[in-house]
């Protein structure tokens, strides 16, 4: 078993040293234009990385795996079509395919089919193959996979344990993402939220109670709970590259 391993989102490193290093050059008749180069990402990319090791590894030689989506299919479309829909016009940064080919290239990456980077991270993160698992992403989701998660923003380090993963992944299947475009269940945000989950229990009966009251069905609830989920060890054979869609348990 190994000591401690660095899961870096690959997606948001890329367009965080994108828009780093990206140049807007002004013309004289008027016009703006941007401009970037391969070498200027590529370093850029590596400071990120380097910094990272050196802070979160304190000095010692650590694992580094940068994860990143199977750009071409994503499970949740299947399951619910309206996934991150309103997102497809939206324009990567410039350099964008350059520097995950050098990434790809120069360090240890993961891909899994139909998987985005988060269910890489998650998956990783709580299969037990070392002491210490620190997720390195921007991204609140990862507050649902119980292992440490370092904030690139705020450069904040968390131990997060099962039983607030497994909160947060109810609460959001209650408050649903808009980011990700899908809505949770309808009338509930953040406080009704937390209360009812501090009220009633983080358990499935709650879940399905506050559908019910929305007039919404147990499969609708549970199709929204799976969309939110964030795949971890148990959710997917690594063999077989098979997803397990998440159910409730009888205990919950």
């Amino acid at each position: 078993m190994g000591t401690l391993r660095l899961l870096i989102d690959g997606d948001i490193l890329i367009y965080k040293a994108c828009w780093a290093v990206q140049t807007v050059v002004h013309w004289d008749d008027g016009i703006l234009t941007t401009a970037t180069s391969t070498e200027a990402l590529a370093a850029q990319a590596n400071l990120m990385i380097q910094d990272w090791q050196e802070k979160l590894g304190e000095g010692k030689e650590v694992t580094t795996i940068i994860c990143f989506s199977d750009r071409g299919n994503n499970f949740r479309r299947k399951i619910f079509p309206d996934y991150k829909l309103n997102r497809k016009d939206k324009k990567k940064p410039l350099g964008y395919n350059h520097l995950e080919t050098y990434l790809k290239e120069h360090y240890v990456t993961k891909t899994q089919p139909m998987l985005e980077a988060d269910d890489v991270l998650g998956i990783l993160a709580t299969d037990k193959k070392f002491n210490r698992n620190i997720i390195i992403s921007i991204d609140k989701d990862m507050l649902t996979i119980p292992c440490e998660y370092y904030n690139m923003d705020s450069e904040i380090t968390e131990i997060v344990d099962e039983k607030t993963a497994d909160h947060m992944f109810f609460f959001q299947t209650l408050t649903g993402d808009s980011v990700d475009n899908y809505k949770g269940c309808p009338g509930i945000g953040p406080k009704k939220a937390t209360e009812l989950l501090l009220t009633k229990g983080v358990k499935w009966q709650t879940i399905i109670d506050a559908y019910a009251k929305a007039g919404l069905t147990e499969d609708h609830a549970l199709t929204q709970a799976r969309v939110a989920r964030i795949l971890r060890t148990q959710d997917y054979n690594l063999e077989k590259e098979e997803i397990k869609l998440w159910s409730p348990s009888k205990k919950m």
